[in-house]
């Protein structure tokens, strides 16, 4: 019976507790590329971005400068399905320096969308529905690419390539608002995009109502690609000269600008590009032509330059993205 008693009590303290079944990271196909699930959610997560270094020399016809500087930038991308579409939503940190200091902190992007409403705070639809910015470093031109606290609804009309899309935005007019008050500037806008055997194209058109200058600013663009090889961009943007959004205040008096690019992919690692702007004010043509090295994945080189009446600038940008 001693005996019993003894085995029976060191089997008692021999028992070890099993541990909890562990949850693994599971992919999430739904979305594309990237995403993985939440643990115990279904909301599929993804986070990108990329470093930046980038030296830049200006002859601007009076002085010549060089600036080195470098750009951090994180994206949290969260979505899911609902029973009223897909809930969305994306938080951008970026960073930005030069020469030896370190480089400030902000959030760029902050928006989030359900179906075909969306808010938050974002680059403005007046430029994001023209796909402005592109792969290309400097040829921006004069154009305003800025962000905006905003609210939009877009409504895709199913099967036709056509969407249109109107909202509200907190004004970044040159305009002072008035002491004490907040100016609003509604906007409007729509897209189509379209497939012709090996030719495909986007063409998109919009304005935007300027309230602290009392006047409307327009844009309209088109894009066409032919056999994955080459693309052709050109777009037009106006206004009476009295708002920010024609050529972000670089030149308020400007009432029109235009530009065009053309792109050549020569295979999936190199692409070529050339392009020229020109608005209503004095030596404002500009003539630019560059690259993109794609040496291995992840990783780009980008030389370009940049050509104008007193003007030069040579860039060469280097972008690890993930």
């Amino acid at each position: 019976m001693a005996l019993v008693a003894v085995v029976g009590a060191n089997a008692s303290e021999n028992i070890v507790a099993e541990p909890e079944p562990m949850e693994y990271v599971k992919v999430c196909d739904a979305f594309g590329k990237g995403f993985f699930y939440i643990p115990g959610t279904e909301t599929c997560l993804r986070f990108n971005g990329y470093i930046r270094s980038e030296f830049i020399y200006t002859d601007n016809g009076a002085v010549e400068t060089t600036d080195w500087r470098y750009r951090g930038r994180l994206n949290v991308d969260a979505r899911n399905d609902t029973d009223w579409g897909m809930l969305k939503s994306v938080l951008r940190f970026q960073g930005n320096g030069r020469g030896g200091g370190d480089g400030n902190l902000e959030i760029t992007k902050a928006m989030a969308s359900l179906g075909g409403l969306s808010f938050g705070y974002s680059t403005i639809f007046f430029s994001n529905v023209h796909d402005d910015g592109w792969q290309k470093a400097a040829f921006d031109a004069y154009y305003l690419d800025d962000e905006a606290v905003y609210l939009q609804y877009t409504y895709e009309f199913e099967g036709a390539g056509f969407s249109a899309t109107v909202g509200v935005q907190d004004t970044v007019s040159v305009v002072a608002a008035p002491a004490g008050s907040n100016v609003y500037d509604p906007y409007l806008g729509a897209k189509y995009e379209g497939e012709w055997g090996n030719v495909s194209g986007e063409f998109a058109g919009s304005a935007i109502y300027d309230s602290a200058a009392d006047e409307w600013a327009w844009k309209a663009s088109a894009l066409i690609k032919a056999n994955d090889s080459w693309s052709l961009k050109g777009w037009y943007a106006a206004d009476n000269g009295g708002t920010k959004y024609v050529t972000g205040g670089s030149a308020p008096a400007v009432s029109w600008e235009w530009g065009v690019d053309v792109v050549y992919n020569l295979n999936d690692a190199f692409l070529v590009w050339a392009g020229y702007t020109d608005a209503d004010f004095v030596d404002a043509e500009r003539y630019g032509f560059g690259a993109r090295w794609n040496p291995v994945s992840g990783l780009s080189i980008r030389p370009e330059a940049i050509f104008g009446p007193n003007f030069s600038q040579a860039r060469l940008r280097v972008v690890r993205s993930f």
